[in-house]
């Protein structure tokens, strides 16, 4: 006990030193340097990505009061829930503003903008606070998450979660369809062995709708996002090549994925509106309406979402609420998940980088990590997080990380989001008739060819 007593005051001691020297503060009166943060879900639950940057500010103050350094910090750290256009559009106009006033200290984003945000400028390798932390916090985050936030060969971020994203389906329609519950609980198993493809589901979604159980069989979710490429891998494309780092137009794949949205909303088994609906009626008709069988772009959070926005109880979404990986669409294709990491950024403008990256490392604790994955139903990023008894504990957390093989990622290159933009754009135009499947591959191939040149490859 006086052995761990002692390494305390030691690390309290430790951080006051680093703290008096970084920040220059005068031993005489106590200062209050104020770090801003930019966080954001958009979904509701994920709020411990805010709260806790605050944890992580009031442990280092009590640090800091144990080491009798004249020295707090304070947090004012902001949680977005619109939509990622739009703190998308905060974070540039503040960045392009080049104001330290206006610009945080620490921004949560999605890697995807890692590319972009790094090569504008606007944010600090972190590769330096990671290896001066290695063996505090960053040691056991898993591996594959460091890919996610590298770019150009450098670290830039501080992985903050990851999620599986995956098909839900309505388990009381597959009852109602005859499936027994052997069935139901084996259907994840068939998807995995390729034994049940995109074809199957579309067949069963068929049933839902010709059987009268609901008003449309599929859904997807009513914004861009890295979800549809799921749809390009199932049916064995590919969308970059690691070799020659340039992002790839697998024409016959993305095909087959144009085709495959096309013949539901033609088949009225998707709505052909689909992309202007609001994201709560997208939710209600899954969980609480019950107007819908299938969520094809699923994210593991919604689980947290249907509670805490809804109402609906985990009782009754274990019991009527099944999910899987995207199954694959023919013999080439892989049934897969995809993952799309956030990430605590330093900004270069922020006039205080080391006590941020020190805030962010703090706020990686295994505890406080796993409360934003409780609440958020999100998995774990640290390794020894899997063994925190709350974490290991919670029955959902535990089935969706079995899902975790199967993940793939958009990779961090700078035109990723362009990408993501036009084939949403595609599917739109093909989901409304606007365009035929080959028609929006066309103008799909245009867009890319423009904007990327010889950054792009053509099979």
């Amino acid at each position: 006990m006086e052995a761990t007593k002692c390494r305390f005051r030691w690390l309290a001691l430790a951080l006051g030193a680093f703290l008096l020297v970084g920040l220059g503060t005068a031993a005489a009166a106590q200062e209050i340097v104020t770090l801003r943060a930019w966080t954001i879900g958009p979904d509701t639950p994920a709020f411990y990505r805010a709260e806790n940057l605050k944890l992580a500010a009031e442990r280092l103050n009590q640090i800091l009061e144990a080491a009798g350094a004249d020295v707090r910090v304070q947090i004012e750290a902001d949680f977005w829930t619109e939509s990622w256009d739009s703190f998308r559009r905060r974070a540039i106009l503040a960045f392009e503003s080049g104001d330290p006033e206006t610009i945080p200290d620490i921004i949560n984003s999605s890697h995807l903008d890692i590319p972009a945000w790094a090569g504008a400028g606007w944010i600090v390798p972190m590769d330096e606070y990671i290896d001066r932390y290695w063996t505090w916090t960053y040691q056991d985050v898993f591996p594959h998450l460091w890919e996610s936030v590298s770019f150009d060969g450098k670290r830039w971020g501080v992985p903050q979660d990851i999620e599986v994203r995956m098909v839900f389906y309505r388990k009381d329609h597959l009852r109602a369809l005859g499936w027994s519950e052997a069935d139901i609980e084996d259907l994840p198993r068939r998807v995995k062995d390729k034994e049940f493809t995109l074809d199957d589901l579309m067949d069963l979604g068929r049933e839902m709708r010709d059987a009268g159980l609901v008003e449309w069989a599929f859904l997807h979710r009513p914004t861009a996002g890295p979800d549809f490429f799921q749809y390009i891998v199932a049916f064995g494309g590919q969308y970059f090549d690691a070799g020659t780092g340039k992002l790839v137009l697998d024409r016959d794949a993305v095909l087959k994925t144009l085709n495959f949205f096309s013949t539901m909303s033609q088949e009225g088994l998707l709505p052909k509106g689909m992309t202007s609906w609001p994201w709560p009626t997208v939710h209600r008709s899954l969980v609480q309406d019950e107007t819908a069988g299938i969520q094809l772009t699923g994210g593991m959070w919604n689980w947290a979402e249907w509670q805490r926005d809804l109402g609906v109880s985990e009782d009754e979404l274990w019991e009527n609420i099944g999910f899987t990986l995207i199954p694959a669409g023919d013999p080439e294709g892989t049934p897969n998940q995809l993952g799309q990491p956030q990430a605590y950024m330093v900004t270069q403008a922020s006039q205080h980088k080391d006590l941020a990256a020190l805030l962010i490392t703090l706020a990686s604790a295994v505890d406080l990590n796993t409360n934003h994955a409780l609440e958020g139903a999100k998995l774990a990023i640290r390794q020894s997080q899997t063994a925190f008894p709350t974490f290991a504990a919670d029955e959902y957390l535990a089935a969706t990380a079995t899902l975790v093989p199967d993940q793939i990622f958009l990779p961090s290159h700078p035109a990723s989001g362009f990408y993501n933009t036009v084939l949403y754009d595609a599917i739109g135009a093909v989901e409304t008739g606007a365009l035929r499947p080959e028609q929006a591959l066309q103008q799909l191939e245009r867009r890319l060819r423009a904007e990327l040149g010889d950054d792009l490859i053509v099979r």
